[in-house]
């Protein structure tokens, strides 16, 4: 499988999603929403994330949520699960999504695994990754909603 099939199995995927109670798909970031989060973060946007992000800028769906452009809702903010851990920007890790228990999936923008998705537990060392939970961030989207959708 390669992105481009794995994006349009998200594309398929993301409507069928369980959403809490009374929320509604939030939708698409906007230009102005996609630079402001790229100011925010202090680092550039990888071109996928953007992709992903026109998508969806950021919901309550899956275990602990896909973080995105959310400044009217902190626990869907990127910027906010950055700003808990400033040392990830020094790696270039952008948090991407929760697992639900404290533990955080972020994209690797800078590096030998650039582009990649890893897993970060949290209590066990918050400066590491654990294992690289998708080959690209829409591989591990895909999986993300076929687990947890």
């Amino acid at each position: 499988m390669n992105d481009h099939e794995a994006r349009r199995d998200v594309l398929r995927l993301l409507p069928e999603a369980e959403r809490p109670p009374g929320e509604p798909f939030p939708g698409g970031a906007d230009d102005q929403e996609i630079a402001d989060l790229e100011r925010r973060l202090g680092i550039p946007l990888p071109e996928a994330l953007v992709d992903w992000l026109r998508v969806c800028k950021g919901e309550g769906i899956c275990a602990g949520g896909v973080f995105g452009a959310r400044t009217d809702d902190e626990f869907l903010d990127m910027a906010t699960y950055l700003a808990m851990f400033p040392q990830w920007q020094e790696s270039g890790w952008l948090p991407v999504a929760g697992d639900g228990c404290g533990n955080y999936y972020v994209l690797v923008t800078s590096g030998e695994f650039t582009g990649q998705v890893g897993f970060i537990d949290t209590i066990t060392d918050p400066d590491s990754i654990a294992h690289v939970a998708g080959q690209s961030l829409w591989m591990f989207l895909r999986s993300l909603l076929l687990r947890n959708g």
